[in-house]
């Protein structure tokens, strides 16, 4: 089976102390000129397609086993940019989110707020909403132009692992590029149908440490995705993205899963 198979076919798929995490408080301070709408909306019927959530040697799992005792969690780098989290109801068949203990829970939730700040203030002013998907570390929802869209960030331990084929497919509608991103690191930047041929969708996939890393945009059901491959990687080369990487490499949010190998 050929690597763009695997490829699509994996897209298919609707996939003792810790430090406090980095302190991204100057993305607060800049947060205002941002001036993002905050109005109120709900995902309901079921979670969005995942669809650049896996490719090839990639896999997400959402939650986890934090298996030693936590402390509380930090407390909010930046309370006045909070991004309410939006409720997701699993579609059937779909595993509900796992139950984590209180402590870790509250871990994850300041990991994704973070997370939803950084966003905020890094992707285009198109995007005029961030939120954390409740109790999804991975899983995050951006509005453009009213319109919601999926996001994911996956940093999973994987160690030994390497990145994925990287090639263009014309006719699947299929980019891909390796970037440089500083440090020996590197990164392969996807540009991609998804779900249609008339819907685009943007990843970047890179490793930090001993973790693989996504951030992906899929589109919605009629619209690509408000984001480019380039914008995409414009996140991925900020330090403090970087900084977020180096966190949840050294005090995991998520568990080690086994590679995808489509079929």
């Amino acid at each position: 089976m050929d690597d763009v198979t695997m490829l699509r076919r994996a897209m298919d798929r609707t996939a003792d102390e810790l430090p406090p995490l980095p302190d991204l408080a100057p993305v607060a301070v800049r947060l205002g000129r941002r001036r993002r709408a905050r109005a109120r909306f709900a995902v309901a019927g079921g979670v969005f397609g995942t669809a650049t959530a896996a490719v090839l040697g990639v896999s997400l799992f959402p939650g986890g086993s934090a298996g030693t005792a936590v402390p509380a969690a930090p407390p909010a780098a930046f309370p006045s940019a909070y991004h309410p989290p939006v409720e997701v109801r699993p579609t059937a068949g779909q595993p509900a989110p796992e139950k984590v203990p209180g402590a870790e829970a509250e871990r994850r939730d300041e990991f994704q707020q973070q997370v939803s700040a950084l966003l905020d203030e890094l992707l285009p002013t198109s995007v005029t909403e961030v939120r954390p998907v409740a109790g999804v570390v991975s899983d995050y929802r951006i509005t453009a132009g009213g319109t919601v869209f999926p996001v994911k960030l996956s940093v999973r331990p994987a160690p030994g692992e390497s990145l994925p084929a990287c090639a263009d497919v014309p006719a699947k509608r299929t980019t891909c590029e390796t970037a440089a991103l500083g440090g020996g690191r590197t990164a392969h930047v996807y540009g991609m149908a998804v779900n249609r041929a008339e819907t685009l969708g943007a990843m970047v996939v890179t490793r930090y440490g001993r973790s693989q890393a996504l951030l992906s945009v899929d589109p919605a059901a009629t619209a690509s995705a408000p984001v480019t491959p380039g914008q995409l990687l414009a996140v991925v080369r900020d330090p403090r993205f970087t900084e977020l990487l180096k966190y949840a490499d050294e005090h995991p949010v998520q568990p080690k899963g086994s590679p995808v190998r489509g079929g």
